[in-house]
């Protein structure tokens, strides 16, 4: 079982700290939000030859921007900046050799149910990622089931994993609840499987541990498909009570790594 991190959980610290503590977790890969803001606040190549050089010790998958973000924007400027910074993200992963990319689908600016639009901005941006990602996996990731969501049911992300040449990365938190939910992705959608994003949703919070223990069956369904790919924990560090230090950073991840592989039936 190859168990990844969201440097979502990792996000004030420096590349090389970061590489410290999932070393010290027993971890050897890590899924990297190009918003992470030791880089994107400057964006600067002096930076990225520098995380180049400190995460070299880690295989790497990326998560594309989405913070300000939305490929189906009803504001046309950030509907462009959206696909800029997304093709910007390619290139960052292919100069940190990413070989998977996750970005999010679109949703409407406005609270209400997605329209035709929407979706064709969003049928836009997918070509635009496309046609500058040869040898990077796009892995298109669910949203929750929101009316303004695009690709929130199993059933919308077929349409678009069957017109377009890309992964699914499932969110099992965006998934549950209810269980069947995800169990219903994973079933109709597993050989499209190239990330998961392992968290749990608990009393309406997302990214919570998979040690909570409610997601086992859809980590079980996964791995019955064959699946060979990352299971990132994607967990919010602002949700643990608190607050964590670097150390407890360390305690939590080590915990859900090996939490993962028990529910994987594999040993240590």
């Amino acid at each position: 079982m190859r168990v990844s991190v969201s440097s979502m959980f990792l996000w004030d610290l420096a590349p090389q700290e970061m590489v410290d503590v999932l070393q010290l977790a027993g971890i050897e890969e890590m899924e990297l939000w190009a918003e992470t803001p030791w880089y994107w606040e400057s964006k600067s190549l002096e930076r990225l030859q520098e995380m180049k050089e400190a995460l070299a010790p880690l295989r790497l998958t990326m998560h594309a921007p989405v913070m300000d973000m939305n490929p189906s924007s009803y504001n046309d400027r950030v509907h462009r900046a959206t696909i800029e910074e997304s093709l910007d993200a390619i290139e960052m992963a292919r100069t940190l050799g990413a070989d998977i990319l996750t970005i999010h689908p679109g949703n409407r600016t406005a609270r209400r149910e997605v329209r035709d639009e929407d979706r064709r901005k969003f049928r836009e941006y997918l070509e635009a990622c496309l046609e500058r990602a040869a040898g990077i996996t796009l892995s298109l990731e669910n949203l929750p089931p929101e009316p303004w969501n695009i690709c929130s049911s199993p059933e919308e992300m077929t349409h678009y994993l069957e017109a377009y040449d890309l992964g699914l990365t499932l969110d099992i938190s965006h998934a549950t609840p209810p269980l069947e939910r995800a169990l219903a992705f994973v079933d109709l959608l597993g050989e499209y499987l190239t990330n998961v994003h392992a968290s749990a949703t608990a009393d309406g919070v997302q990214h919570m541990p998979p040690s909570l223990g409610t997601i086992d069956p859809v980590i079980k369904a996964i791995e019955e498909t064959g699946y060979s790919g990352p299971y990132t924990l994607e967990l919010d560090d602002k949700k643990f009570p608190g607050g964590l230090s670097r150390v407890g950073k360390v305690g939590v991840l080590r915990r859900e790594r090996r939490y993962l592989q028990h529910v994987a039936g594999e040993n240590e």
